[in-house]
């Protein structure tokens, strides 16, 4: 059956449900076992989730323990129509089939971040934050509106958890298969009296071997030693003020974030590193290059937040936030054990002020937001590749290939929207938001002439560009309660990804993507909300969306002409009964290429290519969630409960020539734990499993430049880990 088939029969099923309860159903008493309530913060207020016509997954704290999401890669098991793909220590975070395609300094994701209100800027400062977090919201479809730049896919939402008024606290030690050991930890109380003034530290340290070996050099690669310290000060001066000020500080240094070999992509082009006596382990998570391995990064933040109740409905709010993050890493894009290429280190330095200004009212028929939005990035960023081999058959041992620049980023930007109830149960919402960012890129461009003397020699192009854009997106959407407990809504929202200039590189600007997208669908609960079915079919329609490839020795983004999206989505949670938890979710994507055409980096004689009706890249047709836990009878006080996910994901092509050489077949992974409670709820133990069969997964693999003889190379998802958690709660 189609999922739009699935999607009528869920609505139709749910109103004659939900009208039946409606009629008959006794109010629910207080031994109720129907699912939680969330509250999310998704449109800026606090609201219901099953009350907000927008398609959100939120987890709290306590589910996501349960649920085993560790860190951001884990997303895409809790929340439908999310693909998550780390490569070279980027956050490649895709949803409903948009994402962040290129890894390129000056690249932005397509899908906002945001700890606290908080936008983080860069997708390689986006891993450090996911600890001791209070709720995850992942906001899908472009959220132009009310989020702006950059989030034409959606919106991540990391919300931390706040001081507490009582003392309170927690120590969770982990320790599993790979040597991992993991602590993490929070206090937590009030400075004074009245708890008027509150505090919070939260730490979390992680370190594991190897998942692999480089075994020309003998040492472990995508391994892990990080640490990370966030506090929060919160302070209620008057009544009516509440002031949140945030620090927080990470830090990695280690062997992850490997270039995995996967061998040459062309038969009649071998890779010089193979021809001059290298060797390559392809398709395997150990590797041979003699280049070792390293990722040294730091991130740290500071934020603030003031809210002043001022009356008659009115809130006004400031989020305030300053990050600066340094990462650099060296690889081997080449990938064999002979020493082809010098050790290419890539590296960024990002400087980001942010201010949001927010008002906001609250009546019985009427709420709405207004605001004001500024952002100043600047980010130097560098790119270093010898080639010592070639320089030196030509003559000029110091051949090289070397990105060096800056790039000044400014956006500004005014919005509001307004919810208003025209007649009971009938909601109309309208908003607009006008962005305008200017972008400016300094630097230079190295690249080795490939001739032989005296036209050998190092060409330093110089790179200064100044571009601006601007953009106007729009939102609007109806909501329909026929019952209580059932809301039927559709939609009609523009996004807007800023324009791209490239750092040390001469690719031409490349134009901000747009998209408008149509979303119809429909949020339930009946059986004494012992169930809830929420479902959506969306439509979207591309302009220029921003690709990536490799041409010769350089990393250029155009923009393809236009695409298109379809997809319906299906998402269930129940507690049938008492100590029975259910959860799945079903996603269908047809994402193609509606108009584009372009030349395959590693096969130019083919000539311009029509890529009309190729699927996206990272745009699985079917993707499948489902999970269970139960509640297991046990002769002693507390609770002891058994949980398993289980998480299907279509084929997955890696770019947008959908070739099977650059794709990951259809694949199933399986979850499970054991976790113990004490009666006095102090103390927690668990015995997890992740990945349970150990599939070898890629996540993501790309040709490198011809220099390389086209070398595959890309990464994987961790494979089977396991381990014992124990935990001690004030």
């Amino acid at each position: 059956m189609r999922l739009h088939h699935l999607f009528a029969a869920a609505a139709v099923a749910a109103i004659a449900t939900g009208s039946a309860q409606a009629q008959t159903a006794p109010a629910a008493d207080a031994d109720n076992i129907g699912l939680e309530e969330i509250v999310v913060t998704a449109q800026k207020r606090s609201e219901k989730l099953q009350d907000i016509p927008v398609t959100v997954t939120a987890l709290g704290a306590e589910a996501l323990e349960r649920r085993q999401v560790l860190s951001v890669s884990d997303l895409q098991s809790i929340a439908p129509g999310v693909s998550v793909g780390q490569h070279a220590g980027y956050n490649r975070l895709f949803i409903r089939g948009i994402g962040l395609t290129s890894i390129s300094s000056g690249q932005d994701p397509s899908v906002s971040f945001q700890v606290d209100g908080v936008v983080i800027g860069r997708p390689s400062a986006q891993l450090a934050s996911f600890f001791d977090l209070e709720r995850v919201e992942v906001l899908r479809g472009p959220q132009g509106t009310l989020y702006g730049r950059n989030a034409t896919g959606g919106s991540v939402n990391l919300i931390t958890r706040k001081p507490t008024r009582d003392l309170s606290g927690y120590l969770d030690l982990t320790y599993g298969n790979y040597d991992r050991i993991q602590l993490d930890g929070a206090i937590s109380g009030p400075l004074d009296g009245k708890g008027d003034v509150r505090a919070r530290i939260a730490f979390q340290k992680v370190k594991h071997d190897g998942y692999g070996r480089n075994v020309t050099l003998n040492e472990d690669v995508s391994d892990q030693d990080s640490w990370a310290v966030r506090g929060i000060l919160q302070v209620d001066p008057a009544a009516n003020v509440d002031i949140t000020l945030s620090a927080d500080y990470a830090r990695e240094d280690d062997h992850n974030y490997p270039f995995n070999g996967f061998g040459p992509y062309r038969s009649d082009v071998p890779m010089p590193g193979l021809l001059l006596g290298g060797t390559l382990l392809p398709n395997s998570r150990d590797v041979t290059t003699e280049v070792p391995t390293r990722n040294d990064r730091t991130f740290w933040g500071l934020s603030g937040t003031i809210g002043v109740d001022l009356g008659g409905g009115l809130r006004f709010q400031s989020i305030t936030g300053y990050r600066k993050s340094r990462r650099a890493n060296i690889n081997d894009p080449e990938t064999t054990s002979y020493a082809v290429f010098s050790p290419t280190l890539t590296a960024e330095n990002a400087r980001q002020f942010s201010q949001e200004l927010q008002l906001l009212y609250t009546s019985d028929r009427l709420n709405g937001v207004a605001g004001l939005f500024y952002y100043d990035e600047s980010l130097k960023a560098e790119l270093d590749l010898g080639f010592p081999v070639i320089g030196a058959a030509l003559g000029f041992p110091a051949a090289d290939y070397h990105e060096d620049g800056t790039i000044d980023i400014k956006a500004y930007a005014a919005f509001t929207q307004w919810t208003y109830e025209v007649v009971d149960h009938l909601r109309l919402t309208a908003g607009v938001r006008y962005s305008d960012e200017k972008r400016r890129s300094n630097g230079t461009f190295t690249i080795f002439s490939f001739m032989p003397p005296p036209n050998a020699a190092n060409v330093v192009v110089p790179v200064h560009v100044d571009k601006s854009w601007h953009a106007l997106t729009p939102k609007f959407s109806i909501d329909y309660k026929p019952v209580e407990n059932v809301m039927l809504y559709a939609s009609a929202t523009r996004g807007f990804k800023s324009g791209v200039l490239l750092s040390g590189n001469p690719n031409p600007p490349v134009n901000p993507e747009y998209i408008w997208s149509y979303e119809a669908g429909i949020k339930s609960s009946f059986l004494d909300n012992r169930v809830q079915l929420n479902a959506a079919a969306f439509y979207y329609d591309f302009k220029d969306l921003q690709v990536n490839r490799i041409i010769n020795v350089s990393i250029v983004t155009e923009n393809a002409a236009a695409a298109r999206v379809k997809g319906a989505e299906v998402e269930l949670r129940a507690r049938p009964v008492e100590g029975v938890t259910l959860n799945a979710d079903a996603t269908y994507l047809d994402a193609t290429f509606r108009k584009y055409s372009t030349k395959h980096p590693a096969r130019p004689e083919l000539g311009l290519l029509d890529l009309s009706g190729n699927r996206l890249a990272n745009a699985p047709k079917w993707s499948l969630n489902a999970g269970a836990e139960f509640d297991l009878p046990i002769g002693v006080p507390g609770r002891l409960s058994a949980r398993g996910d289980v998480a299907w994901t279509g084929k997955v092509y890696f770019t947008e020539f959908n070739e099977n050489l650059l794709s990951q077949d259809a694949v199933a992974t399986v979850d499970a734990s054991l976790q113990y409670e004490s009666e006095d709820g102090h103390w927690r133990a668990s015995l997890f499993g992740k990945n349970l069969t150990n599939r070898k997964i890629v996540a993501n693999k790309f040709i490198a430049a011809q220099t390389t003889g086209f070398a595959l190379n890309g990464g994987f998802k961790p494979p089977r880990t396991y381990g014992l958690r124990v935990g001690y709660r004030l």
